[in-house]
Order: C-alpha cells, then sequence, then structure tokens
C-alpha cells in the first residue's frame, strides 16, 4: 500500500466532508434552512412509532405502520367528534392514549408488527379452504 496515496485520499474525503459540513452550517447561519421547526422530537418520535407499530426490521412493515399512525387520527376525529358529538380536546387525547396502548401492545404482544399480522392473514387465506 503506498502511503502517499492514502494519507492524499484520506484527506480529500475529509475535506469533502468537511466543506459539505461548511456549506450546511453556513446556509443554516443565514437562515436559508430551518432546522429545528421542520423535523422536530415530536415528528423525530411520530417516525419511531410507525416503525414500531409497523414492524421492526421490515420495509413493508414501516409503510403499514406510516399509513395506520396517518389514517387514525382522521379516522379518530371523524368518528368521535363527527359522530359521536364529542370535544376535539377529549378526541385528541383519546387519540394519544390509544397511540400508546397500541405501541405497548405490539411490543409486548407482537414484536414485528402489522408486517407479521399480514404474513399471518395471508398464510390463513391462502390454505382457507382446505386447513390440513
Amino acid at each position: 500500500m503506498n502511503p502517499l496515496r492514502a494519507k492524499l485520499s484520506a484527506f480529500a474525503i475529509s475535506s469533502f466532508f468537511v466543506g459539505i459540513a461548511g456549506a450546511l452550517f453556513f446556509s443554516v447561519y443565514l437562515g436559508a434552512v430551518e432546522v429545528g421547526e421542520a423535523f422536530g422530537i415530536n415528528k423525530s418520535f411520530l417516525v419511531l412509532f410507525m416503525v414500531i407499530i409497523g414492524g421492526l426490521g421490515s420495509i413493508f412493515g414501516s409503510f403499514a405502520g406510516a399509513a395506520f399512525l396517518v389514517l387514525l387520527p382522521v379516522l379518530l376525529k371523524n368518528f368521535l367528534v363527527g359522530g359521536l358529538g364529542w370535544p376535539t380536546d377529549l378526541a385528541a387525547h383519546l387519540e394519544f392514549m390509544i397511540v400508546g396502548a397500541l405501541i405497548i401492545v405490539f411490543l409486548v404482544l407482537e414484536p414485528h408488527g402489522l408486517a407479521q399480522l399480514w404474513r399471518v392473514a395471508k398464510e390463513k387465506l391462502r390454505l382457507w379452504p382446505f386447513p390440513h
């Protein structure tokens, strides 16, 4: 191995990354990009919950968890506020309680999440007329 070539390539790669970091820092300093409000801690937790409910280690589970956590608040608000006439603040708090309970249930009872439930349902439907 040529030490000169290894040192120069390490210097070039590190210089590239430092240059990109400096450009990003300068754009934040100028105010062209805002980091804090676009992707806050609530959005981070929502992404984590999507992965947990969808299924750990599954691409389909991540998409299923995302669809579930996007559609769940809409359906709950339409049902509770529109159908039953509950106040919106009570429906919002009930939504948080339901999502928290679902996270606990999926972590304890079904760690592979909605992806595993989908796999089991497909297998049962595949064998449905003749279970042997």
